[in-house]
C-alpha cells in the first residue's frame, strides 16, 4: 500500500521539476528566495543612484551653488577658492562696518577720542569762518566763486582733521598692527607709552605716518584745485597742479604730521598729570595754538611754492 504513494511522490517530483537556473537559485540552502534577491538588487541600485546624486549636489554646493542652482553658502578660501559674489549692499556696508569697529577700538583705548576729534573739527571750522569773513566780508556780498571757494575750504579742512585725528589715535588690543603673533605692537604716534618701543621705533612711526599723510595731502590739494577749476570753467595747468600737490604733500606729510604727533604726546602728559576736566581744557588750548600755527605754516608754504 505504500508503493503507490511513493511512486506518485516520485512522479510529482519529476513533473514539478523547475528549470536548472531557477532550481539552483531556490534549492541552495543558503540562498534567499528569488523575489527577495530581486528586491535587494533594486535597493542597491536605488542607493547607488542616490549616492551619485548626493555627490553631484555636494560638488555644486561647495562651489557656492546648490543642486538646483540657487545660492547657499560661501566656502571660498584665502587660497583663491570660489567665493560668493558680493552684492552692492555688501560693498557699501563693509567700509562702514570697518570704520565703526575702528572708532570703537579707539574709544576703548582713549575714552576722550570722540571729544577730541569733534572739538578739533568744530574749532577748525570756527577759525576758517573768522578767516574767510575777515578776508571776504559778509556772505551776502560774496560772488559764486567766493562761495564755492569757502565751501571747498571747509570740506577739505574737515577731511584733513578727521584723517589726522583718526590715524594718530591709539588703538585698543592688537588692531594697530601687532597681528596677534607675538610681534611688537605698532605705535599710533611717536609719544605713545610703550615699554618695548625704542627710539628707532618712534622715528619709524613718524616716517610711516609721513608715507600715509603725504599722498593724502597731495590728493586732497589736487582734487580741490580740479573742482574749483571745473566750477570756474578755467583750463587746467599741469605745472600749477603739480605745485599745488607739492604744497598739500608737504603740509599734511611734514607740517601736520609733526604738529599732531606733538599734540598727542602732550595729551598723554595732560591726562596723566591732571584730572579729566583740566586735561580737556589743556588739550583745547594746545589744539587752538596748533591750528593757528598750522595756518601760518600753510601760508608760508603757499608763498614759497606757488
Amino acid at each position: 500500500m505504500l508503493k503507490t504513494p511513493l511512486k506518485a511522490s516520485t512522479g510529482a517530483r519529476q513533473t514539478l521539476r523547475l528549470p536548472a537556473r531557477r532550481r539552483s537559485c531556490c534549492a541552495h540552502p543558503h540562498h534567499a528566495p528569488c523575489s527577495s534577491s530581486g528586491r535587494g538588487r533594486r535597493a542597491l541600485l536605488d542607493a547607488a543612484f542616490e549616492t551619485r546624486a548626493m555627490k553631484r549636489n555636494q560638488a555644486n554646493t561647495f562651489s557656492g551653488r546648490s543642486y538646483d542652482g540657487s545660492m547657499e553658502y560661501d566656502f571660498g578660501s584665502a587660497e583663491g577658492g570660489p567665493a560668493r559674489p558680493r552684492s552692492p549692499w555688501d560693498i557699501v556696508t563693509r567700509p562702514v562696518a570697518q570704520l565703526q569697529r575702528g572708532i570703537e577700538s579707539r574709544v576703548e583705548a582713549d575714552p576722550d577720542f570722540l571729544f577730541k576729534i569733534i572739538w578739533e573739527i568744530v574749532q577748525d571750522q570756527f577759525i576758517i569762518v573768522l578767516t574767510v569773513l575777515g578776508s571776504q566780508g559778509l556772505p551776502t556780498f560774496w560772488t559764486p566763486e567766493q562761495c564755492a571757494n569757502a565751501c571747498l575750504l571747509h570740506a577739505t579742512a574737515i577731511l584733513n582733521d578727521a584723517l589726522l585725528m583718526y590715524f594718530l589715535a591709539p588703538v585698543a588690543g592688537d588692531d594697530s598692527g601687532s597681528g596677534g603673533n607675538g610681534s611688537k605692537k605698532a605705535l599710533a604716534h611717536m609719544f605713545e607709552p610703550s615699554a618695548a618701543a625704542t627710539l628707532p621705533d618712534r622715528a619709524r612711526c613718524w616716517l610711516d605716518k609721513f608715507f600715509l599723510y603725504a599722498p593724502l595731502g597731495l590728493l586732497t590739494a589736487v582734487v580741490s584745485s580740479v573742482v574749483m577749476a571745473a566750477f570756474l570753467k578755467e583750463s587746467l595747468n599741469f605745472f600749477y597742479l603739480s605745485r599745488v600737490g607739492l604744497v598739500g604733500l608737504l603740509h599734511l606729510g611734514i607740517s601736520s604730521n609733526t604738529r599732531y604727533q606733538i599734540i598727542n604726546g602732550l595729551d598723554v602728559l595732560y591726562y596723566r598729570m591732571f584730572d579729566k576736566g583740566t586735561a580737556r581744557g589743556a588739550t583745547i588750548g594746545s589744539r587752538l595754538v596748533n591750528q593757528v600755527a598750522g595756518g601760518k605754516l600753510f601760508l608760508m608754504l603757499s608763498t614759497l611754492i606757488l
